[in-house]
């Protein structure tokens, strides 16, 4: 990864003479060809896409099953863990970053141990309130930063299944419930949507 850094339009072409123009500080990191602008919106909401899309692959993974899902999961997470990185380093500039990464946290990892995979209510509910949360704390007027808890919330709920797999000595469960399908997107739409909301009072009452 690369950080570039741009200068004020007055600070770079002072030493030369030209005419002082003033375009602002803007700091571009790049990932490969990739552009991650922060405060770009296209930036984070290709991440949220990828969120979505990798919660589909999981979903449909938990549908069909056996050898086909052997091959869908791995690409299913590792496309949300992708995702969520690229997440976290395009999200929009807010007044409270340290706090909503704080809280962001914390959600995903309380929910991460407490929602069970087909409990669709649970993650509707849980993820709807920790989308609202984090945006409140962040002071996050994009509605963006409602995702990180979603997205912090598979590699937790993966690390601590296989934790108690490993203590219980059995294997990790392979038959999900039939709701738990949709569960991966509900709890991506529950944040979004009361983020979403969030953000949306805040601009008003601005």
């Amino acid at each position: 990864m690369r950080v570039e850094v741009y200068q004020p339009g007055w600070a770079a072409f002072d030493a030369f003479g030209v005419k002082d123009v003033v375009f602002g500080w803007r700091c571009v990191m790049i990932q490969g060809t990739f552009p991650t602008a922060r405060n770009d919106p296209r930036s984070w909401r290709t991440a949220a896409a990828g969120l979505i899309l990798a919660a589909t692959i999981v979903g449909v993974a938990i549908v069909v099953g056996g050898a086909t899902a052997r091959i869908l999961n791995p690409i299913g997470a590792l496309l949300w863990l992708a995702s969520g990185v690229l997440l976290a380093l395009s999200l929009p500039t807010v007044e409270r970053r340290a706090l909503g990464f704080g809280v962001a946290i914390a959600s995903g990892v309380i929910l991460g141990a407490l929602v069970r995979p087909g409990s669709l209510v649970e993650a509707v509910v849980g993820f709807a309130i920790a989308g609202a949360v984090v945006v409140l704390a962040a002071g996050d007027r994009s509605g963006g930063w409602a995702l990180l808890a979603p997205a912090i919330y598979l590699p937790v709920h993966l690390l601590i299944g296989v934790g108690r797999a490993i203590v219980r000595g059995g294997g990790v469960r392979t038959d999900p419930p039939p709701t738990a399908a949709i569960v991966p997107l509900a709890m991506l739409l529950a944040a979004a949507v009361a983020g979403a909301l969030v953000a949306s009072a805040m601009r008003r009452n601005r």
